[in-house]
């Protein structure tokens, strides 16, 4: 499972990454022209750090969200067995402050 996991955390970092150097996020920013509702923003990010920066249109900021999650998961899992129960409560406080980021962002 936990390998699993991870691979599918890896094929959503290359395909942020494509799109990123494919310019696909510059085109999804200027296509967006409706507000989103700062709670729908909030629960994408706690669901997937960055998704809701990413319905934003700020995209350097929604991989800098999720590539931080994905390495903060990656570490508190190699860490598990030495620091009890610490280790899965990083990446959840991860995606809170994701989520509370992305609420302040749909808020302006």
């Amino acid at each position: 499972m936990k390998g699993l996991i991870t691979k599918l955390a890896l094929i959503l970092v290359l395909v942020f990454a494509f799109q990123a150097f494919t310019g696909t996020f510059a085109m999804a920013a200027e296509a967006q022209t409706q507000k989103l509702d700062p709670l729908l923003a909030a629960l994408a990010s706690f669901v997937l750090p960055g998704l809701g920066q990413y319905l934003l249109g700020d995209q350097p900021k929604a991989i800098n969200h999720l590539l931080i999650y994905v390495g903060v998961w990656v570490v508190s899992s190699l860490l598990l067995p030495f620091t009890a129960g610490l280790s899965s409560i990083i990446p959840v406080a991860w995606a809170v402050y994701s989520a509370y980021d992305a609420y302040q962002m749909a808020s302006k």
